[in-house]
């Protein structure tokens, strides 16, 4: 099987998230999707304004009635409250695939820009494929551009888009491959509608119904503070 490994807040779990999550799995033939939202990202000084278990009960609902998209706890807070990194939540679903199936790990290209900065970086890009989505119109040369020294860059030709192979210095011959969509029309932001909702007001154009009613239900980022 083909696998996405989608990572990150979902908070809250928006339609652009969704329109990723779909765009990975037509263009990169995808068997499934799974979205898998974090416990502590160490990377952002703030903890999401939902709790976990709010999260992953709004990403069921976002991903409802969407044939190839699931939830996966692989990324799950630690009992002892030290940050989730996603080298761990690759090797932990990795461990259990199948010899035949293939992981990828997806994200936009917003995210990506910072991959110099994630823990254990140069083994994090050849433990996997990646897919990184972007907005037309987004400077590819900016993802190469992101990566670490000890990752040396090389063109290769595909169906599936334009494709740069990733290559780790020393330490032997690994490689990945990570697969550039730059065709990902759905735009929104979690920020945005956090502020929205803090504000009162619901963004029923970039949440799913039942997400809508989830945070209304529930009083969720209602009253100030941002991340």
């Amino acid at each position: 099987m083909r696998i996405g490994l989608f990572g990150g807040s979902f908070d809250p779990p928006h339609r652009g998230h969704i329109a990723l999550a779909r765009l990975a799995i037509e263009r990169m033939a995808l068997d499934r999707v799974l979205l898998a939202p974090v416990g502590l990202q160490p990377l952002k000084r703030d903890r999401p304004q939902s709790s976990f278990t709010d999260r992953v009960a709004m990403t069921r609902l976002a991903i409802e009635g969407e044939p190839g998209l699931e939830v996966s706890l692989v990324d799950a807070p630690h009992a002892d409250g030290r940050p989730n990194y996603t080298i761990d939540a690759v090797r932990s679903l990795g461990a259990t695939l199948t010899a035949g199936d293939r992981l990828f790990c997806v994200m936009g290209a917003d995210s990506f820009l910072s991959i110099g900065k994630w823990y254990r970086t140069t083994e994090l890009l050849v433990a996997c494929d990646f897919v990184v989505a972007s907005r037309p119109g987004f400077d590819l040369g900016r993802i190469a551009g992101a990566l670490p020294s000890s990752i040396s860059v090389a063109a290769c030709d595909a169906e599936e888009g334009d494709i740069l192979v990733l290559c780790m210095h020393g330490g032997g011959r690994r490689e990945s491959r990570l697969y550039l969509l730059p065709d990902l029309k759905e735009l929104a932001s979690a920020s945005g509608i956090r502020e929205s909702l803090q504000h009162g007001r619901i963004a029923q154009t970039e949440l799913q119904p039942a997400v809508a009613a989830y945070i209304q239900e529930h009083g969720l980022y209602e009253g100030g503070g941002d991340s």
